[in-house]
Parts: structure tokens; sequence; C-alpha cells
């Protein structure tokens, strides 16, 4: 994936962090291309602005040649222990955020970014926004956990690039970069603080017996720094001015976060909106309720009904959400607020994570439990689902008003295994208890069971990130949809020629 830059990107900064121990330079390959084929990759996608670039690793093998290549076009070096580089290009980025607004865009040429970034990054996106992610890896067809727009190969990247860029080319690439060239130093050892300006004072401290005791300690005591300032943010705070008058979207899952019995379905709406309100959500409020309602009370749909909340039956609950997310999302532009009543948020927290980073919506969030752990998806508020609908006494007046003001047409109903719309409860349970609609459930249940002519190697259980890289490229691709639809849909999507 190779998209072209967004304007607001095209001259911006661009930090570029390269992890050397995962993304090596090949033998015998010039050091000293590796900057232009980095700027010229860039370039081709449409990126422009000034670029900085810190390779890092653990350099003590390196040769003085290698060393001096890489400096010699501006690229900092950095001496790390092959265990800390993840944590210290968090760390390294995170401190470029504080100092350089949006936008910008960051480039990881690393291995380590889906197994040990992806979740800190991930929610520090959806909080600190404006930043656009490019990646180069020197593997591919995993299913990312990090949203971006460009993903090279690294061996093909240095491969498809080397022919273009001539030793001419590097020669006067390089006297340009040292002409301009900052005092910051050139060569760092991160174990030691230790700065320098020239390659034999790196090599030299990396030979000393200061340096190894150094690196022994810094091993023996490695721990991962807390990163919580950086990926948590204040719960049921006040709503963003931008958000106070804009739209609210709610959609609750009625399985997972039921009317409790005896309850008045007529106060479900005032006291989401009641819950809303007391955080300054001051805009208009649509509500959708969905679940498995074959079952469900009439008294109860036609008081959800009345208090204007669209009613609709599935057993397919999660995929029907994320549908619907991404409709209203590409008929509402930012700002906006997404409610999510559901205890299946987690089940979609991936996909969610990765379209939140893209373009965000303020989340807020209402369940039946409080999580054990951290979700890598960002939200605003969250609230008890008990305790959120224990607020409201008062509906009669609200319902009164409501209703009479309502000018909304729309159906109240609709069963989405049928497509059935129904503007009465009786017309709805009448096609939900019908024999049509009992056959259509039948037929879906049984096109999401597993394909029993799927191979070994198509199986759900091997879509781990090493099993992925062994898949031929063209299944690889295939695997990676498949995955997709497991993960959403919870079905496989039928193959040509097969049932």
């Amino acid at each position: 994936m190779l998209s072209k830059a967004l304007p607001e990107y095209a001259n911006s900064k661009t930090a570029v962090w390269w992890d050397m121990d995962t993304c090596p330079v090949p033998d015998g390959y010039d050091a000293g291309r590796v900057r232009p084929i980095i700027e010229g990759a860039l370039k081709e996608l449409g990126y422009y602005g000034p670029v900085t670039i810190t390779a890092m690793g653990n350099l003590k093998e390196a040769t003085a040649h290698f060393l001096q290549r890489l400096s010699s076009t501006g690229i900092v070096v950095q001496h790390a222990i092959t265990d800390c580089v993840g944590t210290l290009i968090f760390s390294d980025l995170m401190e470029f955020k504080s100092n350089n607004l949006p936008p910008a865009t960051i480039m990881l040429i690393s291995d380590k970014v889906e197994e040990e970034l992806s979740f800190p990054l991930g929610r520090n996106q959806q909080i600190r926004r404006g930043y656009n992610i490019v990646r180069a890896r020197s593997f591919g067809g995993t299913l990312s956990r990090i949203e971006h727009t460009a993903d090279w190969r690294w061996k093909t990247l240095l491969e498809a690039a080397a022919d273009s860029v001539s030793q001419d080319t590097t020669t006067s690439y390089v006297l340009r970069k040292c002409s301009s060239s900052s005092a910051l130093s050139s060569f760092v050892c991160r174990a030691c603080k230790f700065t320098g300006l020239s390659v034999a004072s790196f090599t030299s401290h990396l030979s000393t017996e200061e340096h190894k005791k150094t690196e022994k300690k810094t091993i023996r005591n490695f721990s991962v720094p807390d990163f919580s300032p950086f990926i948590t943010a204040k719960m049921n705070d006040q709503a963003a001015p931008e958000y106070v008058n804009s739209k609210t979207a709610v959609w609750w899952d009625m399985d997972t976060c039921p009317v409790p019995d005896g309850y008045d379905a007529r106060r479900v709406r005032p006291s989401i909106e009641g819950a809303l309100k007391d955080l300054g959500y001051c805009g208009p409020i649509t509500i959708t309720a969905m679940g498995n309602l074959e079952n469900a009370h009439p008294h109860v749909l036609q008081g959800l009904s009345s208090t204007r909340i669209l009613v609709q039956h599935t057993r397919r609950v999660g995929a029907y959400i994320f549908s619907n997310l991404t409709h209203f999302k590409a008929h509402n532009p930012p700002p906006a607020t997404i409610m999510l009543i559901s205890d299946r948020v987690e089940h979609l927290s991936l996909c969610l994570s990765l379209a939140q980073q893209s373009r965000y919506y303020n989340l807020v969030l209402a369940r039946t439990y409080t999580p054990e752990s951290m979700s890598r998806l960002y939200h605003t508020a969250e609230w008890l689902w008990q305790t959120l609908l224990a607020r409201s006494q008062e509906t009669t007046s609200y319902v009164l008003r409501t209703c009479t003001a309502s000018g909304d047409s729309a159906s109240s109903f609709f069963c989405k295994s049928c497509d059935f719309t129904g503007l009465s409860v009786t017309d709805f349970t009448s096609h939900l208890s019908s024999e049509e609609h009992k056959q259509k459930e039948i037929f879906i249940s049984k096109s999401s069971l597993p394909n029993p002519h799927d191979s070994d190697e198509d199986s759900d259980e091997d879509s781990d990130e090493e099993s992925m890289a062994k898949i031929p490229k063209r299944k690889r691709s295939r695997k990676v949809f498949r995955t997709t639809q497991v993960l959403l849909f919870n079905r496989r999507p039928t193959r040509r020629g097969r049932p």
C-alpha cells in the first residue's frame, strides 16, 4: 500500500526512526545511499518537507566506514541495546510530538512496530491526532494494528531505488547535507548518554570498560517505562467545545446490555441523553437499538419506539454496529460523537481503533462491567449500564414532548436479516414469528459456519504474524481479507466455485 500524501502533509516535517537491528543494511551495500533512497521514496508519494532520520541499533560490531557513511548524509546514529530499541523509538516519538505540532509525518522502519508498539502507539494516535504514519519493514502481509498510509518492504525499497541513485547523486547529496548541517551530535550511545561528533570518539567509547559495565547494568535493570501519560486522558470530563453542539450517534447492543426486567423502556432515552448532557453534549442525538428481538416483549419494543429509538433485529450485532458506524462517518464529517453501549466493544476494538486513527470521532462507552485492562480503543467517557439507567424517573412529559415534536417519518422497526421494515410493533413481532423469517435465519446461520473445503493452511487459528509470513504472497492477501471477515462478521467469505 502506497498512498499519495494528503495536501497537509506535502510540505510538513517527516521524522524517520530506523531500527537497524531488524532492518539492517545488506552486506556490501553503500550506507551513504540509504538517506537519498528514503527521501526519494517519500518524494515519489508527494512528501517534500524537511526529513530527519535517526538510525538506532546495536552498533558494537559496525565498521567505522559504515558509521561514517551514514553520518555523512545527516543521519543521527545511535547505539542502543537491541531489546530497548522499540521502547526508545516510542519515547523519541512522544518527544517529537511534544515539540512538533501536527500536521507531520512519522516514518517507522522496523519489524517491532506490531509486536511492541502497536498498543501504545495506536492509543496515542487517537489522542494526539494529526500525525500521518508511513512504514517500512522486512516482511509484509499481516493485518496491521497501526493505521498507516504507506508500507514498503525494506529490502525491496533499497534494491528498487539503488539503480536510480548513482554514486554522483550520492556524492552531491552528501556535500549538500554537510554544508547545511546543524551542530547536532551525529553519534549517541543511549545506554551511557554519550554523544560524539566523530566516528573515532564513538567507536572508542563503545569499546571502553565503562560502557560495557553500564550496558550490562542497563540490561539487568531494564523495565518498560511508564507510558501511561501518553496513552491515557481524563475520563468523563466535560465535552470539548467542538462537540458541545455537534451530533451524537448512539448504537445500543440490547443482547449484552438489555432492558432490566420491570424497567420502563421509555426511560432509556432520557437516561442516555441526561448522562450526555451532564458532560455538556447538547447536540441532536440519534439512538439505534440492536439485538436478537425474537423474544422481546412488545411492551418494551413499543416503549423504545415511542421515544424515537430505532429498533433493529439482528443476530450479528457487532458486524452491523461497525457497518452502521462506517456509514455514519461517511455522511457526517467530524466533529461528532459516537456512543457505543455494548459488552462487545473489545471484540471490535482493533477495527474501531484503526478507523479512529484514520478519522477521529469523539467516542464514549457504556457497558455492564469495568474492564480489567486498558482497551486499545481510546474513549473520553464511560458509564456502567446499570448506573446510567438508574438516572431518570420522570418520563411522561418527555415522551409526550418528543412524540409531539417528532417529524421523523422513518420506520421504527427493522429486521436486518430479511430487510423488513415496519411502522408498528404488531407488524414487527408478526414478521419475527413468521416461517419466512425463521428460514432466513437458518440460511444465515448455515452460511456463517466454517467452510469444510478450507484446508488447514487457511484455518483461522493460523492467523498470527509468524504463520502469515510463511504463506505465499497471493494467498497471504486473501488470508488478510478472510481474517477481517471473521473478525467483523464471524463468517468466512464464500469462495468462487465453492458452496
